[in-house]
């Protein structure tokens, strides 16, 4: 017989995040990258609308990943990598 237990286990490790490179998004080149389920593109969209009326952002780059259960493809995130200083990664449904 095997018995398994259903409560499972925390946990226990913690991650920080990373440092900060910007103080503000003032002048920031900034990237959307959606997963391509659905309404994520409104919603990154609409992000974006706000994000740009709170700052000066120098520039949008919206993207989409083909797939949601993907990683982002090799040409995408080096095009973000080029282009963006800051990346929003959002999700729909």
């Amino acid at each position: 017989m095997i018995l398994l237990d259903p409560t499972g286990k925390g946990l226990t490790d913690q991650y920080g995040l990373a440092k900060r490179r910007h103080e503000t998004l003032n002048g920031v080149r900034l990237g959307l990258l959606g997963n391509s389920k659905l309404n994520a593109d409104k919603i990154l969209e609409t992000l974006g609308e706000l994000i740009s009326e709170r700052y000066a952002i120098e520039s949008v780059v919206h993207r989409m990943k083909p797939s949601f259960s993907r990683p982002v493809p090799d040409d995408i995130r080096e095009e973000m990598l080029a282009q963006c200083d800051v990346v929003i990664a959002g999700v729909g449904d």
